[in-house]
């Protein structure tokens, strides 16, 4: 009887135990799942406001003494989306207008001159060949700051990024005293 009675609380134990890797095995896989959810939305593209009418978008900017920031850029680049992340997420939340236009784009957006154009004839126009390249547009769409062409290295982008500010500054700054002359 004796026997009888230890093992049918050995195979009692073992389906406590087995009942307690099935869960924690569930709770494994339940966690992968999560955690690759986070990650894979950690690493989607993160959207800058898409150029829509950049008449309106560049009068925004200059009321508030600000240049309106255009990054060109293309689907799925890792250099855009860096920038994206960092350095325009940034001067975003800093209060400055950020927005971007992909240079394959065809969906019509309304140009500094108010008439119907698109990422492409923008790039184009503007003569962007390689992306990321940020812009800096004073009013009536004049580059009042120096274009920002590739990622040049993380150290350094901030410099680049600041002097284009102070140059949009000075440019808007200058441009109000001699319209009020």
């Amino acid at each position: 009887m004796s026997m009888v009675k230890m093992s049918f609380r050995r195979e009692m134990q073992f389906r406590c135990v087995s009942s307690w890797q099935q869960f924690r095995d569930v709770m494994r896989a339940f966690l992968l799942v999560a955690l690759m959810t986070a990650i894979g939305t950690a690493w989607a593209e993160t959207p800058l406001p898409p150029v829509k009418n950049l008449q309106q978008s560049v009068q925004l900017a200059a009321a508030k003494d600000q240049p309106l920031i255009v990054m060109f850029s293309l689907p799925s680049c890792p250099f855009c989306e860096k920038l994206r992340r960092t350095e325009y997420q940034f001067l975003a939340r800093d209060g400055y207008l950020v927005q971007q236009i992909e240079i394959t784009d065809r969906a019509p957006v309304i140009g500094f001159d108010g008439k119907p154009t698109s990422g492409v004839q923008l790039a184009k126009q503007y003569g962007i060949k390689l992306a990321p390249t940020v812009l800096f547009f004073g009013p009536g769409g004049k580059e009042i700051g120096e274009r920002i062409t590739g990622a040049p290295t993380a150290d350094f982008y901030g410099a680049f990024v600041n002097q284009a500010l102070k140059d949009s500054a000075k440019a808007l700054k200058d441009r109000k005293q001699s319209g009020a002359a």
